[in-house]
Protein backbone atom coordinates (compact mmCIF):
# COMPACT_ATOMS: atom_id res chain seq x y z
CA UNK A 1 0.00 0.00 0.00
CA UNK A 2 2.80 2.41 0.89
CA UNK A 3 4.47 1.72 -2.44
CA UNK A 4 1.24 2.49 -4.31
CA UNK A 5 1.15 5.99 -2.82
CA UNK A 6 4.83 6.89 -2.57
CA UNK A 7 6.25 5.09 -5.60
CA UNK A 8 8.72 3.14 -3.46
CA UNK A 9 7.87 0.80 -0.63
CA UNK A 10 9.23 1.05 2.91
CA UNK A 11 11.30 -1.88 1.66
CA UNK A 12 12.21 -0.83 -1.88
CA UNK A 13 12.38 -4.44 -3.12
CA UNK A 14 8.78 -5.24 -2.27
CA UNK A 15 8.91 -8.40 -4.37
CA UNK A 16 11.79 -9.69 -2.21
CA UNK A 17 11.46 -8.96 1.51
CA UNK A 18 13.75 -10.92 3.81
CA UNK A 19 17.24 -11.20 5.20
CA UNK A 20 18.83 -10.76 1.76
CA UNK A 21 16.79 -7.72 0.74
CA UNK A 22 17.40 -4.05 1.39
CA UNK A 23 16.61 -3.04 4.94
CA UNK A 24 13.43 -1.02 5.53
CA UNK A 25 13.93 2.72 5.30
CA UNK A 26 11.66 3.16 8.35
CA UNK A 27 11.47 -0.15 10.26
CA UNK A 28 9.46 1.27 13.18
CA UNK A 29 6.91 2.72 10.75
CA UNK A 30 6.64 -0.66 9.03
CA UNK A 31 6.01 -2.39 12.38
CA UNK A 32 3.46 0.24 13.42
CA UNK A 33 1.55 0.00 10.14
CA UNK A 34 1.48 -3.79 10.44
CA UNK A 35 0.02 -3.63 13.94
CA UNK A 36 -2.44 -0.92 12.87
CA UNK A 37 -3.61 -3.19 10.05
CA UNK A 38 -4.43 -5.89 12.59
CA UNK A 39 -5.95 -3.44 15.08
CA UNK A 40 -8.24 -2.06 12.37
CA UNK A 41 -9.63 -5.54 11.73
CA UNK A 42 -7.58 -6.02 8.54
CA UNK A 43 -9.53 -3.24 6.81
CA UNK A 44 -7.74 -2.24 3.60
CA UNK A 45 -9.98 0.83 3.30
CA UNK A 46 -8.97 2.00 6.77
CA UNK A 47 -5.27 1.68 5.90
CA UNK A 48 -5.71 3.66 2.71
CA UNK A 49 -7.53 6.36 4.66
CA UNK A 50 -4.78 6.39 7.29
CA UNK A 51 -2.01 6.87 4.73
CA UNK A 52 -3.67 9.54 2.59
CA UNK A 53 -4.65 11.57 5.67
CA UNK A 54 -1.12 11.47 7.09
CA UNK A 55 1.00 14.62 7.24
CA UNK A 56 3.72 12.72 5.38
CA UNK A 57 1.56 12.03 2.34
CA UNK A 58 0.00 15.51 2.37
CA UNK A 59 3.34 17.32 2.10
CA UNK A 60 4.17 19.37 -0.97
CA UNK A 61 6.13 17.45 -3.60
CA UNK A 62 8.21 20.52 -4.48
CA UNK A 63 11.91 19.89 -3.98
CA UNK A 64 14.79 22.27 -3.33
CA UNK A 65 18.50 21.79 -4.04
CA UNK A 66 19.32 20.78 -0.49
CA UNK A 67 16.67 18.04 -0.38
CA UNK A 68 17.60 16.81 -3.84
CA UNK A 69 21.25 16.51 -2.84
CA UNK A 70 20.60 14.85 0.51
CA UNK A 71 17.70 12.60 -0.51
CA UNK A 72 17.28 12.34 -4.31
CA UNK A 73 14.86 9.39 -4.10
CA UNK A 74 12.83 10.77 -1.17
CA UNK A 75 13.59 7.78 1.02
CA UNK A 76 13.58 10.08 4.07
CA UNK A 77 10.07 11.30 3.17
CA UNK A 78 10.87 14.97 3.60
CA UNK A 79 8.50 15.81 0.73
CA UNK A 80 5.35 14.43 -0.81
CA UNK A 81 5.48 11.75 -3.52
CA UNK A 82 5.82 12.66 -7.19
CA UNK A 83 5.60 9.70 -9.56
CA UNK A 84 4.27 9.01 -13.03
CA UNK A 85 1.00 7.15 -12.85
CA UNK A 86 0.71 3.54 -14.01
CA UNK A 87 0.19 2.72 -17.67
CA UNK A 88 -3.52 2.04 -17.43
CA UNK A 89 -4.06 5.34 -15.61
CA UNK A 90 -2.16 7.29 -18.28
CA UNK A 91 -4.79 6.26 -20.79
CA UNK A 92 -7.65 6.81 -18.34
CA UNK A 93 -6.44 10.35 -17.59
CA UNK A 94 -6.57 11.23 -21.28
CA UNK A 95 -10.07 9.79 -21.60
CA UNK A 96 -11.35 11.50 -18.46
CA UNK A 97 -9.75 14.88 -19.20
CA UNK A 98 -11.17 14.93 -22.70
CA UNK A 99 -14.65 13.88 -21.62
CA UNK A 100 -14.59 10.59 -23.54
CA UNK A 101 -14.27 8.18 -20.61
CA UNK A 102 -16.99 5.55 -20.39
CA UNK A 103 -17.39 5.01 -16.62
CA UNK A 104 -19.35 1.74 -16.86
CA UNK A 105 -18.24 -0.93 -14.39
CA UNK A 106 -17.86 -4.63 -15.08
CA UNK A 107 -18.55 -6.67 -18.18
CA UNK A 108 -16.37 -8.37 -20.78
CA UNK A 109 -13.05 -7.13 -22.14
CA UNK A 110 -13.14 -4.63 -25.01
CA UNK A 111 -11.10 -4.19 -28.19
CA UNK A 112 -9.79 -0.62 -28.57
CA UNK A 113 -7.75 0.28 -31.69
CA UNK A 114 -4.41 -1.41 -32.30
CA UNK A 115 -1.98 -1.20 -35.24
CA UNK A 116 -3.03 -3.63 -37.96
CA UNK A 117 0.48 -5.09 -38.10
CA UNK A 118 0.27 -6.11 -34.43
CA UNK A 119 -2.15 -8.95 -35.14
CA UNK A 120 0.54 -10.73 -37.12
CA UNK A 121 2.63 -11.10 -33.94
CA UNK A 122 0.14 -13.43 -32.26
CA UNK A 123 1.11 -17.11 -32.07
CA UNK A 124 -2.30 -18.11 -33.39
CA UNK A 125 -4.70 -16.37 -35.77
CA UNK A 126 -6.84 -13.80 -34.01
CA UNK A 127 -9.64 -11.48 -34.95
CA UNK A 128 -9.75 -8.04 -33.37
CA UNK A 129 -13.26 -6.55 -33.67
CA UNK A 130 -12.31 -2.93 -33.02
CA UNK A 131 -14.85 -1.13 -30.84
CA UNK A 132 -16.70 1.75 -32.46
CA UNK A 133 -19.16 2.84 -29.76
CA UNK A 134 -18.86 3.81 -26.12
CA UNK A 135 -16.89 0.64 -25.34
CA UNK A 136 -14.00 2.11 -27.32
CA UNK A 137 -13.44 4.50 -24.41
CA UNK A 138 -13.75 2.20 -21.43
CA UNK A 139 -11.06 2.21 -18.76
CA UNK A 140 -7.81 0.53 -19.71
CA UNK A 141 -8.53 -2.13 -17.09
CA UNK A 142 -11.02 -3.69 -19.54
CA UNK A 143 -8.65 -3.85 -22.53
CA UNK A 144 -8.46 -7.32 -24.07
CA UNK A 145 -4.94 -8.70 -23.84
CA UNK A 146 -3.18 -11.86 -24.98
CA UNK A 147 -0.06 -13.34 -23.47
CA UNK A 148 1.67 -13.30 -26.85
CA UNK A 149 0.31 -9.91 -27.92
CA UNK A 150 0.36 -7.17 -25.27
CA UNK A 151 -1.53 -3.94 -25.91
CA UNK A 152 1.14 -1.50 -27.21
CA UNK A 153 -0.14 1.71 -25.59
CA UNK A 154 0.00 0.02 -22.18
CA UNK A 155 3.24 -1.84 -22.73
CA UNK A 156 5.02 1.41 -23.64
CA UNK A 157 4.18 2.65 -20.14
CA UNK A 158 5.62 -0.44 -18.42
CA UNK A 159 2.37 -2.32 -17.85
CA UNK A 160 3.48 -5.93 -17.20
CA UNK A 161 2.24 -9.01 -18.97
CA UNK A 162 -0.83 -10.55 -17.40
CA UNK A 163 0.53 -14.08 -17.16
CA UNK A 164 2.47 -13.63 -13.91
CA UNK A 165 2.17 -11.81 -10.61
CA UNK A 166 3.85 -8.40 -10.53
CA UNK A 167 4.41 -6.92 -7.08
CA UNK A 168 6.47 -3.90 -8.19
CA UNK A 169 6.40 -2.20 -11.58
CA UNK A 170 9.41 -0.54 -13.10
CA UNK A 171 9.06 3.02 -14.43
CA UNK A 172 10.98 3.97 -17.55
CA UNK A 173 11.15 7.17 -19.56
CA UNK A 174 11.43 6.60 -23.29
CA UNK A 175 10.62 8.51 -26.50
CA UNK A 176 7.99 5.86 -27.27
CA UNK A 177 5.90 7.15 -24.37
CA UNK A 178 5.75 10.68 -25.79
CA UNK A 179 5.00 9.29 -29.23
CA UNK A 180 2.16 7.23 -27.74
CA UNK A 181 0.45 10.16 -26.04
CA UNK A 182 0.87 12.27 -29.17
CA UNK A 183 -0.03 9.82 -31.91
CA UNK A 184 -1.82 6.69 -30.67
CA UNK A 185 -5.35 6.57 -32.09
CA UNK A 186 -7.30 6.92 -28.84
CA UNK A 187 -5.02 9.70 -27.56
CA UNK A 188 -5.54 11.61 -30.82
CA UNK A 189 -9.30 11.15 -30.46
CA UNK A 190 -9.03 12.46 -26.90
CA UNK A 191 -7.24 15.57 -28.15
CA UNK A 192 -9.89 16.09 -30.82
CA UNK A 193 -12.72 15.75 -28.32
CA UNK A 194 -11.00 18.05 -25.82
CA UNK A 195 -10.60 20.64 -28.59
CA UNK A 196 -14.32 20.42 -29.32
CA UNK A 197 -15.06 20.88 -25.61
CA UNK A 198 -12.79 23.93 -25.60
CA UNK A 199 -14.88 25.43 -28.41
CA UNK A 200 -18.24 24.52 -26.87
CA UNK A 201 -17.74 25.10 -23.16
CA UNK A 202 -14.35 26.74 -22.69
CA UNK A 203 -15.47 30.35 -22.97
CA UNK A 204 -15.47 33.04 -25.64
CA UNK A 205 -11.77 33.83 -26.08
CA UNK A 206 -8.66 31.82 -26.90
CA UNK A 207 -7.19 32.54 -23.46
CA UNK A 208 -10.31 31.26 -21.72
CA UNK A 209 -10.37 28.11 -23.83
CA UNK A 210 -6.68 27.40 -23.20
CA UNK A 211 -7.27 27.86 -19.45
CA UNK A 212 -10.25 25.50 -19.65
CA UNK A 213 -8.27 22.70 -21.32
CA UNK A 214 -5.26 23.19 -19.07
CA UNK A 215 -7.37 23.00 -15.93
CA UNK A 216 -9.12 19.85 -17.12
CA UNK A 217 -5.78 18.09 -17.65
CA UNK A 218 -3.58 19.28 -14.77
CA UNK A 219 -6.14 20.65 -12.27
CA UNK A 220 -4.72 24.16 -12.22
CA UNK A 221 -4.64 27.27 -14.36
CA UNK A 222 -1.57 27.92 -16.52
CA UNK A 223 0.85 30.64 -15.50
CA UNK A 224 1.29 33.53 -17.92
CA UNK A 225 4.35 32.01 -19.61
CA UNK A 226 2.57 28.70 -20.19
CA UNK A 227 -0.53 30.38 -21.57
CA UNK A 228 1.55 32.58 -23.87
CA UNK A 229 3.52 29.60 -25.19
CA UNK A 230 0.36 27.62 -25.95
CA UNK A 231 -1.30 30.61 -27.60
CA UNK A 232 1.77 31.25 -29.75
CA UNK A 233 1.83 27.58 -30.81
CA UNK A 234 -1.87 27.72 -31.68
CA UNK A 235 -1.44 30.84 -33.80
CA UNK A 236 1.56 29.36 -35.61
CA UNK A 237 -0.37 26.19 -36.44
CA UNK A 238 -3.46 28.14 -37.52
CA UNK A 239 -1.25 30.02 -39.96
CA UNK A 240 0.07 26.75 -41.35
CA UNK A 241 -3.44 25.33 -41.74
CA UNK A 242 -4.57 28.53 -43.48
CA UNK A 243 -1.71 28.09 -45.94
CA UNK A 244 -2.87 24.57 -46.79
CA UNK A 245 -0.28 22.59 -44.87
CA UNK A 246 -2.95 20.03 -43.89
CA UNK A 247 -6.71 19.63 -43.89
CA UNK A 248 -7.96 21.36 -40.72
CA UNK A 249 -11.05 19.13 -40.54
CA UNK A 250 -8.89 16.02 -40.82
CA UNK A 251 -6.71 17.22 -37.94
CA UNK A 252 -9.64 18.34 -35.79
CA UNK A 253 -12.09 15.48 -36.36
CA UNK A 254 -10.38 12.78 -38.41
CA UNK A 255 -12.99 13.39 -41.10
CA UNK A 256 -13.68 15.91 -43.82
CA UNK A 257 -17.26 16.58 -42.70
CA UNK A 258 -18.16 19.54 -40.50
CA UNK A 259 -19.63 18.59 -37.08
CA UNK A 260 -23.28 19.56 -36.77
CA UNK A 261 -22.93 21.09 -33.29
CA UNK A 262 -19.84 23.23 -33.78
CA UNK A 263 -20.29 26.61 -32.06
CA UNK A 264 -20.95 29.57 -34.29
CA UNK A 265 -17.82 31.51 -35.19
CA UNK A 266 -15.40 28.58 -34.74
CA UNK A 267 -13.71 27.98 -38.06
CA UNK A 268 -12.08 24.74 -39.22
CA UNK A 269 -8.67 26.39 -38.86
CA UNK A 270 -9.46 27.51 -35.31
CA UNK A 271 -10.69 24.07 -34.26
CA UNK A 272 -7.56 22.47 -35.70
CA UNK A 273 -5.47 24.94 -33.70
CA UNK A 274 -7.32 23.94 -30.54
CA UNK A 275 -6.63 20.29 -31.36
CA UNK A 276 -2.89 20.94 -31.56
CA UNK A 277 -3.00 22.70 -28.18
CA UNK A 278 -5.02 19.84 -26.67
CA UNK A 279 -2.46 17.29 -27.91
CA UNK A 280 0.34 19.25 -26.25
CA UNK A 281 -1.47 19.59 -22.92
CA UNK A 282 -2.38 15.89 -22.85
CA UNK A 283 1.29 15.14 -23.54
CA UNK A 284 2.63 17.20 -20.63
CA UNK A 285 4.63 15.39 -17.98
CA UNK A 286 2.44 17.04 -15.36
CA UNK A 287 -0.69 15.55 -16.92
CA UNK A 288 0.44 11.98 -16.25
CA UNK A 289 2.25 12.59 -12.96
CA UNK A 290 0.79 12.22 -9.49
CA UNK A 291 2.17 14.92 -7.23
Amino acid sequence: MWQAYFGTGIVSTSEDIGTQSEAPSHPELLDWLATEFMARDWSVKEMHRLIVNSATYRQSSHVNDALLTEDPYNRLLARGPRVRVEGEVVRDIALASSGLLNPALGGPSVFPPVPASLLALSYAPITWPEETGANRYRRALYTYRRRSMPYPALQNFDTPNADFSCVRRQRSNTPLQALTTLNEVVFVECAQHLAMEMARAGGATDDERIDYAFRRCVSRLPVDEERAALKELMQQQEQRFAEGWASPWQVATGKEARPADLPEGVTPVKLAGYTVVARVILNLDETITKE
